[in-house]
């Protein structure tokens, strides 16, 4: 408060020796603004300032709850990181089994869940189509290794009634049970055909 000590010292004092209130307090009038705030702007700040600090307190309050949304949120990616990691490594574990099972009943395995279990599944590749490669390779492995598994292939010619269901019922007792429906050139037709086999 230099400035109000530098007034009071060069104050006018009347003829009476009475300090000139009046002039000493136009000093005062003129120079308080450049050193003093009014107490409306100083009410002011210290309102702004209560109200930076509560902002301050309220970020600080949520940023805390942001830190631990955040660890939630990267808790939960790595949780369907995981969760989808498992699901393709499941799917593709059925895809190689499917692939498996259908490679025995076509190859006519004997033990299917035995001879599944020599398959190598590291070896095998499922492609992004969904088919499985290198089977092929181990089954024929298996084929010449484990021949007493799989059942022989049966090839050879048709029977030569195959439309009689194997009940002994031979194409000239079809011929006498239709007979009678029969015209005399659908009859000699059946004879004709009879007399090639």
């Amino acid at each position: 408060m230099e400035w109000l000590q530098k007034i009071l010292s060069n104050a006018v004092y009347g003829a009476d020796g009475k300090l000139d209130v009046e002039a000493t307090m136009k000093k005062v009038n003129e120079e308080a603004p450049k050193h003093i705030i009014p107490k409306e702007q100083y009410n002011g700040k210290v309102k702004e300032l209560e109200t930076a600090n509560k902002t301050i307190g309220d970020l600080k309050k949520n940023n805390a709850d942001n830190e631990e949304l955040q660890k939630t949120i990267k808790t939960h990616e790595g949780t369907i990181k995981q969760l989808k990691a498992d699901h393709e490594k499941e799917i593709k574990g059925m895809k190689i089994d499917a692939a498996i099972n259908k490679a025995l009943a076509d190859n006519n395995a004997k033990h299917a869940e035995l001879l599944a279990g020599k398959i190598d599944r590291e070896k095998l590749i499922v492609s992004d189509d969904g088919t499985v490669s290198g089977l092929d390779e181990q089954m024929k492995g298996l084929k010449e290794s484990y021949k007493d598994l799989f059942n022989p292939v049966l090839s050879g010619r048709n029977p030569a009634n195959p439309d009689g269901g194997g009940s002994g019922v031979t194409a000239f007792d079809t011929l006498v049970q239709n007979a009678d429906s029969m015209t005399a050139e659908e009859v000699a037709v059946q004879f004709a055909a009879m007399a090639k086999e």
